[in-house]
């Protein structure tokens, strides 16, 4: 293949997974970048921007663990890593690395992307892919409907409390106990209009 030409060559879609993979090697983030960490960075992307992603945002599917796109694997990764511009999902090439910095400087619509997909990344790379199907699974329960990992997504940094705004607005002024998936527990009560949120110390 000739010299890539990336606004004849290149979708907006794939320009976006270039750029992420860019990034991540940018951002010094390969060492903690899962297959399933990249996948639902490129799933959250595609939620932050609707409009500018539909063509990503439309393939992800329930599966089996979490949101997956087989538009991704095939014709976004597949393609460029065809087209020498990636090696796989966290490594980038030098070819790829300059068409990357081109087509930010060029492309209006990415350069806006670009800055979301960094604070993206800097905020994914720390947590493990139990935190992050946590964060999935709460956010769009949707994408949850066929996982395998469902009931085993427990984080480790998060918690989750289940709080009946119904039962607690049926009971002002009383003091409700609640507690969250890890066992910590939380006194609430609703009075004049005001939540009143307090740690349970025995």
């Amino acid at each position: 293949m000739g010299k890539i030409d990336p606004e004849k060559d290149l979708t907006f879609e794939q320009k976006v997974i270039l750029d992420a993979i860019y990034r991540i090697n940018d951002l010094k983030a390969k060492n903690k970048m899962s297959k399933i960490k990249f996948e639902k960075l490129i799933f959250l992307l595609s939620k932050m921007y609707p409009s500018e992603l539909e063509g990503i945002s439309d393939t992800f599917e329930p599966y089996a663990m979490g949101p997956y796109s087989e538009f991704l694997d095939d014709d976004g990764l597949g393609r460029l890593q065809d087209m020498g511009l990636i090696k796989d999902y966290k490594e980038i090439t030098p070819e790829g690395l300059e068409i990357a910095k081109q087509t930010i400087q060029q492309d209006e619509n990415l350069k806006k992307i670009d800055k979301s997909l960094k604070e993206l990344i800097e905020t994914l790379s720390p947590l493990n892919d139990n935190d992050i199907l946590y964060i999935i699974y709460n956010l769009y329960p949707e994408y949850a409907e066929r996982s395998q990992v469902r009931n085993m997504a427990r984080s480790e940094n998060f918690e989750t409390y289940e709080v009946d705004l119904n039962e607690i607005s049926k009971r002002p002024s009383e003091v409700i106990e609640i507690k969250s998936d890890k066992g910590n527990r939380l006194k609430i009560k609703f009075e004049n209009g005001v939540l009143e949120i307090n740690e349970k110390v025995d």
